[in-house]
């Protein structure tokens, strides 16, 4: 959905949003979200988007590769400056107060792009379906949640083969 910018009124705009997404650029629109959005114009070209976003998302853990739905209810609060406030320069050095800004190019605005990668920032850096879960043998790869194998797999404080390296650092 692109909001072009002389639609928006001087109160501004209130969006709802609900729709699909390619969340990880698997090439489908698969992951829901819906968005309560307000576009607010500050001025000199300058946009506020605010609001809350929701979605669930089909994450895998990280230690057994299960597949299983992640809730984010997260808000969302972005100030857009035009690319063309940067100067004409083929560089530019981004100021501290341009490191919490994101910049738009043309006329228009994409929201869901905005939204997308608040998304993104909301998913944990290492997924798991349960705290608690086991992981897969490393062995023989079972998936420890559901059977024990019995093979031998290193306990606290053993590292496999690198096991041999902590009695060097002793010589």
């Amino acid at each position: 959905m692109v909001i072009k910018i002389n639609d928006i009124p001087p109160e501004g705009l209130t969006l709802e949003l609900a729709q699909k997404l390619d969340l990880f650029g698997k090439g489908a629109d698969s992951t829901e979200f819906t968005a309560m959005l307000r576009i607010t114009p500050e001025g000199k070209g300058i946009f506020n988007i605010a609001g809350r976003v929701r979605s669930s998302a089909i994450l895998e853990c990280s230690r057994c590769l299960t597949s299983f739905p992640y809730r984010i209810d997260t808000e969302l609060n972005v100030d857009l400056t035009p690319v063309s406030s940067l100067g004409n320069g083929p560089e530019h050095e981004l100021v501290a107060g341009e490191l919490d800004v994101e910049f738009y190019r043309g006329e228009q605005i994409e929201p869901v792009e905005l939204i997308k990668e608040q998304l993104l920032i909301s998913l944990p850096m290492v997924p798991l379906h349960s705290p608690d879960c086991k992981g897969l043998c490393s062995v023989c790869g079972t998936d420890l949640n559901k059977t024990e194998c019995g093979h031998q797999r290193n306990g606290p404080g053993e590292f496999g083969a690198f096991s041999a390296l902590k009695d060097l650092l002793k010589k």
